[in-house]
């Protein structure tokens, strides 16, 4: 017996896949932190894509510093855990 999965492309499914890549990227930040675990700067991941969008340069500059194991990037976002009521930091 096979099982069938079907994805129907209405306005409703866009609509909610929309919402909930924005809720996911409002609720994330960016952290930048030193290997000895000194933070650097923490800002809102929607805020680092527009800094990444003006100035290309800083994406390259924190990837050379990250390749070169000076800092540590790390991209977070809280989820509240829906059966406890617990929020949990998740790292992406």
């Amino acid at each position: 017996m096979s099982t069938k999965k079907t994805f129907n492309m209405d306005s409703e499914n866009l609509t909610n896949g929309f919402q909930k890549a924005c809720d996911a990227i409002q609720q994330s930040t960016v952290r930048i932190t030193a290997k000895s675990g000194k933070e650097y700067i923490s800002l809102p991941l929607l805020f680092a894509i527009v800094i990444g969008i003006i100035f290309p340069v800083a994406i390259i500059v924190a990837v050379i510093l990250t390749l070169t194991s000076f800092i540590k990037i790390a991209v977070e976002r809280e989820v509240k855990d829906n059966e406890s009521g617990i929020k949990v930091i998740g790292h992406k």
